[in-house]
C-alpha cells in the first residue's frame, strides 16, 4: 500500500494547484472558467395495473462538468473536471434471493469521474510548440456491487448474494507525461510523450483479489488468485489529441478528446485508447442537448461481454458466472444540459 502514497500525492498537488491557482489570480481575465450541470429523471407507477401492460419504472442520472483554463503569455493551462452517474430500478416490490425477501434494488447504468490537467510553455513568442505535462485520472464516486447467479446485474447497494466489485480508487487509472504539445489553432491540439507513465490503483485489497482491474495477481496450479498487489505501474509512449468547435452560429458545439497509451513493459502493440466525444446543440440560452459517446479499451482490463439475449444483457458461461475479457467499452449518454460560464 506504500506505493499508493506517490500516485495520491501527486494527485492532491495537481487538482489543489488548479483550484489555488484560480482563488488567487489577481487578475482574472487570463482565466476562461465555466460549469455546466444536466439531470435526467424517469417515473412511471402503476397502481391496479392492467394485465400486460406496463411495469414501474424509476431512474435518475446527470452529469456535471466544470473547466478553467489560463493563458497568458508563452504559458496555457487547461483544467477539467467531469462525473457522469446514472442508476435505474424496474418494478417495484420485493424480489427473492435464495430464500430472502429484499426491496428491488437500483441498478447501476453509469458512473465516471475524470480530472485531466495539462500545462504548457511555448518553446518561442511565435511558435505553435509548447513543452508541456498532461495528467488524467479516471475513477467512480459511489460502489458497485455485483449480483450473485441467482439475481445478477450491478447494483448500487448491497443485496443478497452480491458482492463489491468496484468503488471510488478501486479501481483508478492516473496517466502522467512529459512531451510536447502541438497547437496549429485554437480548435486543436497534439501532445506526445515518448516517455509518460501510468498507475492502475484498486485500493481495496478484496477488490485487487478480484483480479479484474488490471493489478497484477498471482494464481495457483488452479487457476485460483492467491494475492495481488494494489498498484500496476506502467512506463510508456502517450498521445492525446483534443479537437473542439462549433458549427452553425454556435449553437452545435463538438469536443473530442483521444487519448491513447503503450505500456513498453507488457505487450506495447496492444495500445490502450480512451476516447471521449461531446456533442451539444443550444436549445436556448444556457440549455442545450448533449450526447456523449466514449470508447474504452485497455488490455489489462476484464469487461463483461455483452448479449442482448441475456438476462441483464450480459453473457454468462456455463456455471452462470459472467464471461470477461479485454473488449471494447462503449458508452452513450443522452442528456438535457445547463451549463453557465463565468
Amino acid at each position: 500500500m506504500k506505493r499508493l502514497f506517490y500516485p495520491l500525492l501527486l494527485l492532491f498537488i495537481l487538482f489543489s494547484g488548479s483550484c489555488f491557482g484560480q482563488e488567487v489570480a489577481k487578475d482574472t481575465s487570463y482565466w476562461k472558467r465555466g460549469a455546466g450541470f444536466a439531470l435526467a429523471f424517469d417515473q412511471l407507477l402503476n397502481i391496479n395495473p392492467r394485465q400486460g401492460a406496463a411495469q414501474d419504472r424509476l431512474g435518475f442520472g446527470g452529469g456535471i462538468n466544470a473547466f478553467g483554463n489560463y493563458q497568458k503569455g508563452r504559458i496555457a493551462w487547461g483544467n477539467l473536471g467531469q462525473w457522469n452517474f446514472g442508476v435505474q430500478r424496474l418494478g417495484i416490490g420485493v424480489v427473492r434471493i435464495g430464500n430472502t425477501a429484499a426491496n428491488v434494488p437500483f441498478q447501476k447504468s453509469l458512473d465516471e469521474f475524470v480530472v485531466s490537467s495539462k500545462i504548457g510553455y511555448k518553446t518561442s513568442n511565435d511558435s505553435k510548440v509548447f513543452y508541456a505535462a498532461d495528467f488524467n485520472f479516471l475513477s467512480q464516486l459511489t460502489p458497485t456491487y455485483q449480483g450473485g447467479n441467482s439475481f445478477p446485474g450491478l447494483f448500487l447497494n448491497n443485496v443478497q448474494g452480491s458482492s463489491l466489485l468496484a468503488r471510488f480508487f478501486s479501481p483508478a487509472i492516473i496517466n502522467l507525461a512529459l512531451g510536447i504539445d502541438y497547437k496549429p489553432s485554437p480548435k486543436f491540439s497534439l501532445f506526445y510523450s515518448p516517455l509518460g507513465a501510468k498507475w492502475v490503483i484498486v485500493a481495496s485489497d478484496a477488490i485487487a483479489l478480484r483480479g479484474v482491474h488490471g493489478n497484477p495477481v498471482t494464481k495457483s496450479a488452479q487457476g485460483v488468485i492467491t494475492s495481488a498487489k494494489n498498484v500496476d505501474a506502467q512506463l510508456g509512449s502517450q498521445l492525446r489529441a483534443v479537437y473542439t468547435s462549433k458549427f452553425l452560429d454556435d449553437k452545435l458545439a463538438y469536443t473530442s478528446n483521444l487519448l491513447l497509451f503503450s505500456n513498453y513493459l507488457n505487450n506495447p502493440q496492444n495500445v490502450d485508447v480512451d476516447w471521449r466525444n461531446s456533442l451539444s446543440w443550444t436549445l436556448f440560452k444556457n440549455f442545450q442537448l448533449g450526447l456523449l459517446v466514449n470508447f474504452f479499451y485497455d488490455d489489462d482490463m476484464s469487461m463483461f461481454t455483452s448479449d442482448f439475449n441475456a438476462i441483464n444483457g450480459i453473457e454468462v458461461g456455463s456455471d452462470g458466472s459472467p464471461i470477461t475479457g479485454p473488449r471494447l467499452s462503449v458508452t452513450q449518454q443522452l442528456l438535457l444540459k445547463y451549463a453557465i460560464t463565468f
